[in-house]
């Protein structure tokens, strides 16, 4: 591919030698062009010199990722609210014995590496724009499984702490006045989350975990969110579209909805149980009749900053929720689709530089596959260079004049067989071929004593 968007991500890095942009921008074009090979095959010559910008000292994680950051902003400056979709996810280096600096996974100790938590940016439609926010921790083998200790800590202390850096990253990440909207699954539904000041224009949106005290509508209304909002009226249904995860299987829910308005009280166990309430709106959504052999409905009850004040209102937040599945696909293209778990190097803050680099890999390809779903007419120049679109064109025997025509002829070069089940290839299928479509490139290239 064209290494134009590579070069984009990276120029902005604040480093000792521009030089090293030259270096990096081939980096990622290589890494992108070779995803599922190990690093050393996938950056070839250019390994030594790679490996000795992520051993400098001056060099760090958020400086790797920085490039990527302000690219992302720019992105973001063109949509009138974006959404960003936050999630953690742990990579296992259990089998790398020698990468030193490594924490346990689990409280049983057996699995070793460390944890990371992404804030990935995205258009209303779910196109992702890229990363502003990253963070990477060990935890310490000294703290796992330390239950009552770990409750009596401060919020600042608490691994939970990760959910308002990363709204802190986003706010000084996005242009002033730029909307947003946060969306997170049950792990933040944190009291002191939701009352932390937030910049105006930028919204929380937080799957529901916890039976929490409200104020009580009139005499004896109910006094928790469950009981208030499954008392609230109906206010529409809507079918969505759930995909496979670990836990759950690919399948269409219908979904009632309703709607209400609630003060959430503080934690009776909290730090100041007896201050001020934090209005929200609420939108349960849940399945009443779910088809057969489902052990466990869909039922989500949603938190959210944003005004729903109706049935439109309340579809809006449930879309925008469906998107939160997006930042769980960027880290799965990140492990699986660019191996990272793989990488044999031998220290942890090696990986968190390295990390950065792949993650800048992993969004693109995540990228290209919305990108051809959400916007299909977008030019082909989004996705491949000129030479690409010839190799394309020749072996498909068809034009090839925007992201659609790139995507469906890049997957049938994985052998992707469109089915009325499965139309649209999946980031798999993608990265597979376009490692493809790079050799053939290469081979074009050499026939016409072009340098590849």
């Amino acid at each position: 591919m064209d290494n134009y968007w590579a070069y984009n991500e990276v120029f902005r890095i604040p480093i000792w030698d521009q030089r090293c942009v030259r270096t990096l921008t081939a980096a990622c074009q290589s890494l992108a062009d070779n995803a599922e090979r190990s690093f050393s095959q996938a950056l070839g010559s250019r390994r030594k010199a790679v490996s000795r910008i992520l051993h400098h000292q001056g060099t760090t994680q958020e400086d790797l990722l920085s490039g990527h950051i302000g690219a992302t902003r720019l992105r973001c400056e063109q949509q009138e609210r974006v959404l960003i979709a936050s999630d953690t996810t742990l990579l296992d280096f259990t089998r790398h014995k020698a990468t030193v600096g490594l924490g346990p996974l689990a409280e049983a100790g057996h699995q070793w590496g460390f944890f990371v938590h992404s804030a990935l940016a995205m258009t209303k439609e779910g196109i992702p724009l890229g990363l502003l926010h990253q963070q990477s921790w060990v935890r310490d083998p000294d703290q796992v499984g330390i239950t009552k200790q770990r409750k009596k800590r401060a919020f600042a202390d608490k691994e939970s702490h990760k959910w308002l850096e990363a709204l802190r990253s986003v706010e000084r990440a996005l242009p002033t006045g730029q909307k947003a909207l946060l969306i997170q699954d049950r792990e933040a539904d944190i009291f002191e989350f939701f009352s932390a000041p937030r910049r105006d224009g930028i919204d929380l949106l937080i799957r529901a975990a916890h039976p929490r005290r409200v104020e009580a509508q009139g005499e004896g209304g109910p006094t928790y969110l469950f009981a208030a909002v499954a008392a609230a009226g109906v206010v529409a249904a809507k079918t969505v579209h759930i995909p496979p995860g670990p836990k759950r299987q690919e399948r269409d829910a219908v979904l009632t909805i309703q709607i209400a308005k609630v003060w959430i009280r503080p934690s009776v166990n909290g730090p100041n149980p007896n201050g001020p309430s934090v209005g929200l709106s609420v939108v349960r959504a849940f399945e009443e009749n779910p088809p057969e052999g489902v052990k466990e409905p869909l039922e989500w009850v949603l938190l959210t900053t944003l005004p729903v004040n109706a049935a439109e209102d309340a579809l809006h937040v449930l879309d925008y929720y469906t998107f939160r599945w997006r930042v769980e696909r960027f880290h799965f293209v990140l492990k699986s689709g660019c191996g990272f778990e793989h990488l044999q190097l031998d220290r942890f803050d090696i990986l968190e530089k390295a990390l950065s680099l792949y993650s800048i890999v992993a969004w693109r390809l995540l990228y290209l596959t919305y990108l051809a779903r959400d916007a299909p007419d977008t030019p082909y120049e989004e996705a491949i260079s000129v030479f690409e679109k010839d190799v394309l064109e020749l072996r498909t025997n068809k034009p090839i004049q925007t992201v659609a025509d790139v995507i469906l002829a890049v997957a049938k070069l994985a052998a992707f067989v469109p089915r009325p089940s499965a139309p649209n290839p999946g980031v798999k299928t993608l990265w597979r071929g376009f490692r493809r479509l790079q050799d053939m490139t290469a081979g074009y290239l050499l026939a016409r004593q072009y340098p590849p």
